[in-house]
Order: C-alpha cells, then structure tokens, then sequence
C-alpha cells in the first residue's frame, strides 16, 4: 500500500498542473489518496458546533465524539438516530480552464445509531457510519516513463471504508466516566486510469480494486462537576492507537479487449496513525454551553513520503456554542429549540511541494422537538439542520482549494425500552 500512495499522489501533483474540470458527484480530488478523505464530521449533535463534542455531554442524545459520553444517557429509554449530508463544492486552481464551471454536488446517508442505559452506570451504542470516502473524477497530462511524450490520461475512483463500532461509556463514581469504542473498519476502493489511444494504438485502462479491513480501538475518558451552583465543568480526553488495516487489492490492465496484467494480492496493508484529542466543556444552567476541542493525528512518524510530496502530523482546533431554549412540561423541562455555532481550523496530514494542505470553516445549526414531543415528553422526536461552509487546500504550487458547504440533517428518537417506575432528570 505504501507504494500505491506514492503512485497516487504523483498523479494527483501531475494532474493538478492540467487539470481540466470535473465532474458531478465528485467529492473531492485529494480522495485519490490513501484510503481516501477521512471523515471528521460525527452526523450528530454537535454537526452545528463545528463537530466540537470530546468533553460534550447528553441525556437525550447519542454523542459519538467520545465514547465516555454514554454513561449520561437517560435511565429507562432507548434512542435511534440517522443522519444525511448534502455537499456541493467548488474548484479553483490557476491551471483550471476558467471557462469551464468546477463544481460538483453530493448527496449520502452517512450514520445510523441506536443506543440505551443499560444501567445506572453503564451506556452503550451501536452504529454503522463512514470513516473515509472516495470519490474523485478528473483529466489531465501524463508523461509517458523514460520519454518525453504526453498523453491524455482521464482518473477516476469510488468508495470507502466504513466503520460498524459499538460503544461503551461507564461512570465511575459522581464525577468520572470511561468509555471505549470498538469498532470494525471494512470497505473497498475502486481506482480507474484510462490512458488514451492513438491512431495505432487502443487506449489502455486500469483499473485497481483494493478491500480494506481490521478492528479498530478508540478510548475515552470525561471529567464532570459542577462550579457553584449555576455552572457545569467538563473535561474529556480520546486516544486511538496505530493500527494497520489490512488490505487486499487486484490489478487489471487492459487493451481494448486484450488483458495485459491481471494480479491479485492479498499481504498489503494501510496504516493509520496513533491520534489524540482534549476537549472542554462550561455550560450555565444547562441553556448556554461553551465547548472547545483539540485533536492531533501522528502522521510524520508513519514516514509515507515520495517525490513531491510528504505525510505530516495533522491536528484540528475547535471551538462551538449551544444556546438552548426549555418549556415546562409537568414536571419536566423539554428542549424547545436550540441554537448552534462553531468554527474551526486544521492542519491535514497531506503537504505537496511544502505546501501542508489547511481546511477551516464555520458552522451553524439548530434543533427542535416536533409537537407531539413538547405534549408528551416520554416519546420524543427531535429535528436537528447543521450547515457548515469550509475552504481547504490552496492555489499556491498550482494545487487545487476547494470552496464547500455542507448540510447536515439528522432525526433523533426516543422512546422506553422497559419501565421500573419513571424519573425524571
């Protein structure tokens, strides 16, 4: 797999300097590379907040960013959660051909969760969401090895990997949870590059499938008290170790209809890093929370590296605000509506010709229980929309910024999953 990055990434220099535009539901061109973008959106709460959410606690909601977080979850209930995103992006490089329109749209499914309290003490969750995605479609220059000739050279990719995780967060006395995330990575990669043809010769594809799979850990742990009587505390850590996702891929290299190679192999492997994250959390009367993230991935050390191009340690700062309006409902308080807000800036593992690829953007959002919840809230359906604008990359060294928005839709269910008697929080 190492050699299969360089490969991909040497493409991805040489088409960014005669790129010619792209086409519709192509995510992102820099998804040619590794297992492809890897998802720092969690499709749930906190999508308003700028994904901020490691020292984010609830008792209504599923809050996947730190699996320590499930030891709040309501006693007695059991809830269900799916998320959809839509995605449009635009493209601008100083090799773009300007009177072509570099824009793409996207639309996907991207979580399902269901959760409950399994106790006092004990929260779990079990879900299906995507930890990377590729989806790339572009043309360009080729130079042909050891000439000087150029050809037409059309790439073009699918897939992902996906993460089926069960989650499990534990309260450790009055003020300490613990949580740890076991999850299963699985998917597959198609890459496709077809050659043009000449007049005496056929064009020549190939096209390279490769499946990717192996458990992977994730750690949490969150500190809670209360400041006087109005405020809440937080504190939240999450660890991940490095782990090798084991890979097998097939080759197939075609001429017209004559194979040239075809080779399956199945002792490869991609390697992702050792990663960390802190978070902090203030909130005044449960109706205004104050969040903060830190995240940082351990790139350098995996030492991907070729000619043009290098992996660097990555990290993600954030920052996001909750605003959250109740109505007394005998004789509970029920969320209204509530308001959200974040912004964010990283650092990606990706730099090409010295230039380490940056994303930042911001983000809003709001939620409300539907009609029926504020009558009755011991069945509860909950509206949540996150919009979040974003640009990344740069056209510095002829490389390609994206300019993007996404909208998040996520629904949120609760219900009794058994009874001994009602309480409430």
């Amino acid at each position: 797999m190492k050699q299969n990055i360089r490969y991909h990434i040497s493409v991805l220099i040489a088409a960014a300097l005669a790129l010619n535009g792209f086409s519709q539901n192509t995510s992102s061109p820099y998804s040619i590379l590794g297992i492809g973008d890897i998802e720092e959106s969690f499709f749930n709460r906190t999508s308003g907040m700028a994904n901020t959410g490691i020292a984010y606690r609830s008792t209504h909601f599923l809050i996947s960013n730190n699996p320590a977080s499930y030891s709040a979850l309501q006693d007695q209930f059991f809830m269900a959660e799916g998320s959809a995103r839509g995605k449009f992006v635009s493209y601008y490089s100083n090799m773009l051909d300007k009177s072509t329109r570099s824009q793409s749209r996207d639309f996907s499914v991207n979580r399902f969760a269901v959760g409950i309290k399994v106790n006092k003490w004990w929260g779990s969750s079990v879900g299906l969401t995507p930890f990377s995605t590729a989806n790339y479609s572009f043309s360009g220059k080729k130079v042909i090895q050891g000439t000087d000739i150029t050809t037409a050279a059309a790439y073009a990719g699918t897939g992902g990997v996906n993460k089926a995780y069960w989650d499990n967060g534990i309260k450790l006395g009055k003020h300490f949870s613990v949580g740890v995330s076991t999850a299963f990575l699985f998917g597959s990669l198609n890459q496709t590059e077809t050659l043009a043809g000449t007049d005496v010769t056929e064009s020549i594809v190939t096209t390279k499938n490769i499946f990717l799979r192996n458990l992977y850990m994730n750690y949490g742990a969150q500190f809670f008290t209360k400041l006087g009587s109005k405020w809440d505390l937080t504190l939240g850590a999450v660890y991940a170790g490095q782990t090798d996702l084991l890979a097998e891929y097939s080759v197939d290299i075609t001429s017209g209809s004559t194979s040239i190679k075809n080779e399956v192999t199945d002792n490869d492997y991609f390697r992702l890093p050792r990663s960390v994250g802190m978070g902090l959390s203030l909130s005044k009367n449960k109706k205004l929370t104050m969040l903060a993230d830190y995240r940082y991935q351990d790139w350098a050390t995996l030492k991907y590296r070729g000619a043009g191009y290098s992996l660097q340690n990555s990290n993600r700062a954030s920052v996001g605000v909750e605003l959250v309006d109740f109505r007394q409902v005998w004789p509970v308080l029920v969320e209204k509506v509530f308001y959200q807000a974040g912004i964010f800036y990283s650092n990606s593992y990706l730099s090409i010709r010295n230039e380490q690829l940056k994303d930042m953007g911001i983000s809003v959002g709001i939620g409300f229980n539907s009609k029926r919840s504020l009558s009755n809230p011991l069945s509860s359906l909950s509206y949540l929309v996150g919009f979040e604008y974003g640009i990344r990359g740069t056209k510095a060294q002829n490389l390609i910024q994206e300019r993007y928005g996404k909208i998040t839709l996520t629904l949120s269910y609760k219900d009794f999953w058994f009874t001994k008697g009602i309480k409430y929080y």
